[in-house]
């Protein structure tokens, strides 16, 4: 309002009033029965509002559900579809002299080989590690083993220091000294 009433405030018309731009618009598009009888109200009757329980979780529910299925279903149906109309399945192939394949190399599906390269573990990878902590296993007891049997000679000849020995420094054994001087004085 205040725009259009600087709009025609160089040109010196009225907005409002007789012989106003509105009064000339409603003129034109109302008829003269409404213009006769000024204001009309408009009842609506007897509708009532009926209370419910708002739909808005359920339709935000399903919105997000077509939206995720779909950003997930539609890049992989392409994919799919890609992958059997221009790659297609692997082929049987004599081995060459000297060439390992890979585990991947072993399934006929693209999308199969792609999961065994990228996601999944290698099994034969696996089955090494766990070699591996069993060999670890194996020697950490065996160390142990000879541990418990180098203490025990120990212990029965009782002519080595290792275990049972504790070196002292030089204030271990002045402060050894020093109480042991002092007990003598006090007993005396």
């Amino acid at each position: 309002m205040a725009v259009l009433s600087r709009l025609f405030l160089g040109t010196s018309q009225k907005l409002s009033g007789a012989g106003g731009i509105f009064s000339k618009l409603l003129s034109k598009n109302t008829s003269h029965a409404l213009q006769n009888q000024g204001g009309v109200r408009c009842m609506a009757g007897h509708h009532g509002m009926d209370i419910t329980a708002s739909r808005w979780q359920w339709h935000k529910t399903k919105d997000f559900l077509h939206f995720y299925f779909f950003v997930g279903a539609i890049p992989a149906l392409l994919i799919i579809t890609y992958c059997n109309v221009f790659i297609g399945p692997a082929t049987l192939e004599k081995i060459p002299e000297g060439y390992i394949p890979k585990q991947w190399e072993y399934y006929r599906h693209p999308i199969t080989r792609f999961i065994s390269k990228y996601i999944s573990l290698n099994i034969q990878m696996e089955y090494e590690k766990h070699l591996h902590r069993i060999k670890m296993s194996q020697e950490k007891a065996q160390l142990t083993a000879l541990r418990d049997r180098t203490r025990e000679l120990i212990a029965n000849h009782g002519d080595y220091k290792y275990f049972s020995y504790k070196r002292g420094t030089m204030r271990h054994i002045i402060d050894i000294r020093n109480r042991l001087d002092e007990n003598e004085v006090n007993m005396m």
